[in-house]
This record gives structure tokens, sequence and C-alpha cells, in this order.
């Protein structure tokens, strides 16, 4: 009956009953006595030990493994314990010079909790010149190497050389028979701050949540990178995983002041961040099977990216990455998608204080969907596409950018479609810095009125791209509203588009270069205050058509010409109905049937 009722109970302990320093100081007779007593609780039956208020100074040097001196140290806890401490009881690591220590160390636990009070490393205090060679970067708070259902809940952790937290597997998939990895973790309603490399290390595991912590100032005093508040990391060599962290839930928690990133998922697989606040990068690096979602991103100083990938990890097809509902402000960058199979919808993104800067980016991707995003208020480009291919930007919004809405840059079979600009620099520009840019842009609507500034061309192409400019609406261009250059062998097709209300001194649509090129069904009005302007200028093309466009003017004033091919050669004006303009045809070359001019 004494047994059943102890089992029921929590150990509190008693510092005089153990030998403990409840001020700071002996630090061995002191851990070896917490030891002690967790030790006699767990055999007495006891399912909970408490820790009383008090600084209790910490030998977290280990000599168990002498190369990885953080293994076997500190203060450990047993299966299917809970150790509970005093919001005043705070561990705090004796100062060294070692280049690894641990505050508690749980090696193949099961069923443990840690809770409550502050856990303090000697980053402060840390003789750094005695291993001048040595990253020293695994100095930790706690260790948890392998084990299965951990929590560490309403703890502060804090000023450790390496990290707060590391998760890690003993041994190597694969290699070690004994390998055993962190299953069903749990570090919540924690304080994590001031590690010198990450907060939270996760290079094994599954099965981890994350979830309402702050975390905050990770590489503040700089150690070994990546200098992240949580960093998802395994080990592997070429396609070999060694290590590998999956399942990984990181939810509503606060990041402030971590030096490089936030998040940084460089290779996790299955990994959920969703519903968090930040100052910096939230990054799916090669990561697998990610979702990165409804989090608020706020900066003040216009620089960093908001939300960044970086490849396929070895030996995969894909990243399968899903960037969804996010809130992004004042940051240099938005969202810059990499690696394939890649999907960024329904974000909004605002203040981009960066010139050079891009709302949401695609670079060196392949089969990436950006639908249904919002990117306004911003200096640099809204949109862009770089060196990527099989790319469909649908249904997104640009609103009173200072560069071009979108910008596709040496990149195959790109969609551009329904998307709605307004008060920005320009609309589309498509060029090809590299090998050859296939574009379709189809269906988007192109607001000119709203910008005050020194505006550019509304779609424009270079000579070396493929590209299919169709259905369109564009309205108060006040520089040419379709601007292209081709070159033999290329391929362009402006058909069907709609250029309203056009004030400019320059043309509507106009062409420089190439063979068979093609435009047709357009609809140009101008509305001008003086007479001038053209509608469609062709310059130095070979067998172009120009079929079935209707070009004039709504006020009172001319046009300088409707349709210009004079400095063409054997050009098509098939079927075309001008007003308020003449055609300026090359009478020696070209075939003038079916047009009217009013």
């Amino acid at each position: 009956m004494e047994n059943e009722q102890k089992k029921t109970n929590c150990y509190i302990i008693d510092p005089s009953a153990w030998g403990l320093r409840t001020d700071g100081t002996d630090a061995l007779k002191t851990t070896d006595g917490l030891n002690q007593a967790i030790a006699y609780a767990k055999n007495a039956g006891y399912p909970e030990v408490f820790i009383p208020k008090g600084t209790y100074l910490i030998q977290g040097v280990g000599t168990a493994y002498p190369t990885s001196p953080e293994k076997g140290a500190g203060i450990h806890v047993p299966s299917h314990m809970k150790l509970a401490l005093d919001h005043e009881a705070e561990l705090k690591v004796e100062p060294n010079s070692s280049k690894g220590y641990s505050c508690i160390y749980l090696r193949k636990v099961e069923n443990v909790t840690i809770s409550g009070g502050i856990i303090t490393g000697d980053l402060d205090q840390h003789d750094f010149s005695k291993l001048p060679k040595s990253s020293q970067e695994w100095g930790l708070g706690i260790y948890v190497h392998g084990g299965k259902n951990i929590v560490i809940e309403n703890m502060k952790i804090r000023k450790c050389t390496g990290d707060c937290i590391l998760l890690g597997p003993v041994g190597l998939l694969g290699v070690d028979p004994d390998y055993d990895k962190p299953e069903k973790v749990s570090i919540r309603n924690c304080s994590l701050d001031g590690a010198r490399r990450n907060n939270i290390s996760i290079t094994g595991g599954e099965g981890v949540f994350v979830e309402n912590n702050e975390i905050t100032n990770a590489g503040a005093v700089k150690g070994t990178k990546p200098w992240a508040g949580i960093d998802i990391e395994g080990y592997g060599e070429g396609d070999i995983d060694y290590e590998e962290p999956r399942k990984v839930v990181v939810r509503g928690n606060v990041f402030r002041g971590n030096a490089e990133s936030s998040i940084l998922s460089f290779n996790g697989y299955e990994v959920i961040i969703d519903g968090n606040h930040a100052d910096n990068t939230i990054s799916y690096g090669n990561g697998t099977d990610t979702v990165i979602s409804n989090n608020v991103l706020l900066r003040t100083d216009n620089a960093r990216v908001a939300i960044a990938g970086q490849k396929v990890s070895n030996g995969l097809d894909g990243n399968n990455v899903t960037i969804v509902g996010n809130s992004i402000k004042g940051f240099s960058s938005g969202i810059d998608a990499r690696g394939k199979d890649v999907v960024v919808t329904g974000n909004t993104i605002s203040h981009l204080g960066n010139t050079s800067g891009t709302g949401i980016g695609v670079w060196d991707a392949e089969n990436v969907l950006v639908a249904d995003n919002a990117v306004h208020r911003s200096q640099g480009l809204a949109y862009k596409v770089d060196n990527s291919k099989d790319v469909q930007l649908l249904n997104n919004k640009a609103y009173q950018s200072d560069r071009y809405g979108m910008e596709v840059d040496k990149s195959q079979e790109v969609v551009l479609r329904g998307n709605v600009f307004s008060r920005c620099k320009g609309g589309i520009q498509i060029t090809n810095r590299g090998t050859g840019t296939q574009v379709l842009a189809e269906g988007n609507h192109i607001d000119c009125t709203g910008y005050t500034g020194q505006s550019t061309y509304t779609i424009s192409f270079d000579k070396s791209s493929d590209v299919a400019i169709k259905s369109n609406y564009i309205r108060g261009a006040r520089n040419i509203a379709i601007y292209g250059a081709s070159a033999a062998g290329r391929s362009v097709k402006i058909t069907d588009n709609e250029i309203a209300d056009s004030t400019g001194v320059t043309a509507a649509i106009q062409l420089d270069g190439g063979e068979r090129g093609e435009i047709a069904g357009n609809r140009i009005t101008f509305n001008r205050t003086a007479d001038g302007g053209y509608g469609i200028v062709l310059l130095n093309t070979v067998d172009a058509l120009v079929a079935q466009n209707s070009i004039g003017s709504r006020s009172n004033f001319a046009l300088s010409g409707s349709i210009v091919t004079e400095k063409s050669q054997s050009t098509k004006v098939v079927n075309n109905l001008a007003f308020k303009g003449s055609m300026k045809l090359n009478t020696q070359t070209d075939l003038n049937t079916g047009n009217t001019v009013i």
C-alpha cells in the first residue's frame, strides 16, 4: 500500500539531504547529488521529481566519450519519469573550455517529461582560447539522444555555446545496429534564447512537435552557422541518408533576432511550418514534402528573404513544397522558390524596400505553380521567373511596383495567365540572357493609368524569345504597349489583345526584326490630347502577318499612322480597320487586301 501511494506522488528533492549547493557553487558535488536523488526516486517508484528554487551549478563536460564530451554528461533523467523544476530553479553549466557539454542528457529514454525552470549555458564565461581550432559548437542545454515520447515544456534555456536543444539519433541509419532516433518529441511553451549555433537542432527524429515557444537571438554571439532559431538538418553523403529528420511540425512559435534564419529545414522530410510569427527567413532548403503555411513574417529594415528554398535533395525527383497563406511585410524579397514541384498560393507580400528585390521569384526551378498571390507597395519586381522550366503564374496581383509586375528570363514553358497589374512601372518583361525563353502571356489585365512615375513598356520581349501574347487587356499605356524584338527562327504571335485609351506618343504595338511574326485580331484605341502616335509598327521584319486588327482614336486627334510597315519586307496586311490614321506600307513588297481606312 505504501508503494502504491508513492507511485502517485512527486519526490521533492531536499538539497541538504543530498549535499546540493543552491548558490551556484560546487558543480561536481551538485551534479552527482542531483543524479543520485533522481535515481533514488526512480528506484523508490516515484513518477515525478521536483527541484526547488535555487541556482545549481552543473558539471556538463562528460568523460565517457572522449571525442564527444556532450554525451553522457550533466543530469540524467530515466525512462517513465517527469523532472519538474521550480520556476526559480536554475541549472547553470559550470564555465569550461570544452568543445561540448550537456546540462541535461537523455539517451534512449522513453516517456520522459522535463518541465519548468531555467537552463543557462556558459556562453558568457566559456574559455574559447584552449581549443582555437575547434568550432566548440556542441555545448547543449538539453541533448535528446534517441528515445521516445519525450516532452520539454515551460522552460527557459539560454546562452549555450552550441544549441539550447539538440535532437539527434544514436548511431547512423543503415550502419549501426543499435541506431535509435528520437520519436514523438514535443518542445512546447519554452523560451529558447541566445544559443551560439541554433536554438533548436533536429538532426534526426520522427514525429517532432515544436509548438508555442519563443525562440530568439540564435547566433547573436557568432559561432558555427547556420545560426537558426530551428535547424532541421540530417546527415548524409550523396543520396544516402545516415540521419533523417522526419514528420516535424513547427507551429505557433515566435521568432525574433535569430541571426541567419528563423527556421531552416535544410533536408527535412514531411515538415509542416504553420502559424508562426517571424522576423527572419523560413527556408525549406533541400527539404521534401514541406508545407509552409499561415505564417506572419515582418521586418522593418527591408533586408533578407522571407521564405526561401535551395534545390532537390540528392537522389529524389522533387521537393513537393507548398507555400500557402503567408503574410510577408518589410523584407527585401518575399518568396524565393527553387527546386522542383513547388506550389506558391494565397500569399500576401508588401512593402519590400529594395529595388533589386522580388516579391515572388522562381529560380532554377521546374514544375512550379504561383497562383492567387498579391504583391503590393514594393520597390522591386513583383514576380520573376529565372532559369526555370514549366512554370505557371496564374491569377496573381501586383499593385504599385517601381519595376515590372512580372519578369521572365531564360526560362521554358512559362504561362502567365489571368494576372492583374496596376500602378506598376511596367507589366510583363520577357528576356533571354541564356538559352531560349518560351512564354505564353494570356488574359492578363494591365492598368497603366495610376502609375505616376516614368513608365516603361507594358509588355516587352527580346529577340531570342518565343512568345504568344494573347487576349490581354492593357489600359492607359503612356509608352509602347507591346514591344518586341525578334530574329529568324523565333516565333512571335500577338493576337486578340485589347489596348485601350493609350495616351503615349509612340506605338501601341511595335515589332523589330524576325520572320513570319503574327499580329492579328488586336483592338487598339488611343485617347490622345494631340495628333500623333502609331497603332502597329513593324521594323526590319520579313513575311509578317498583320490581320483583322482595329486601330483608331477615340478623341478628336488623328494618329500619325495606324499600320506602318515601310521598313519591313513582304508584310501581309489583311482585313484591318483603321480610323483617324492612315496606313504606311511598303508598296513594293507588301500584300494590301481587304483593309478599311476611315
